[in-house]
């Protein structure tokens, strides 16, 4: 089973549905943190998504194929949040925590990166 089926299988597609806007966010549950998907876009805040998508090494990331999947075959968990939540939920799913290097350290939402002597 390849990744894309199993987030689809274990149920990590989630559908948010804020009210009373009626704005709709694809979040993919992922190994790391909640990736971000704009189905219609062909977009995805991953890092294999910003780096191999974006420079053409990659067609897609699996977070893209496990929203289009879970659409088809109507597979996700549907989460209805009031619109007051939309900015705080928005800016979690887009933080990055890009590796650099097998050495680098995740940053995290209050790190700063080591500064260069």
């Amino acid at each position: 089973m390849d990744e894309a089926e199993k987030a689809v299988s274990e149920g990590r597609v989630k559908l948010y549905i804020f009210k009373p806007s009626g704005r709709k966010r694809w979040i993919v549950v992922g190994r790391h943190q909640d990736y971000l998907v704009l189905p219609d876009a062909g977009y995805c805040s991953c890092s294999d998504f910003f780096f191999r998508v974006m420079s053409g090494e990659k067609p897609t990331c699996y977070h893209l194929i496990a929203v289009k999947l879970a659409r088809k075959k109507k597979k996700y968990e549907v989460i209805e949040e009031d619109d007051e939540w939309h900015d705080t939920l928005m800016n979690e799913w887009l933080r990055r925590k890009y590796k650099v290097g097998k050495d680098s350290e995740a940053l995290g939402e209050d790190s700063k990166p080591p500064s260069i002597s």
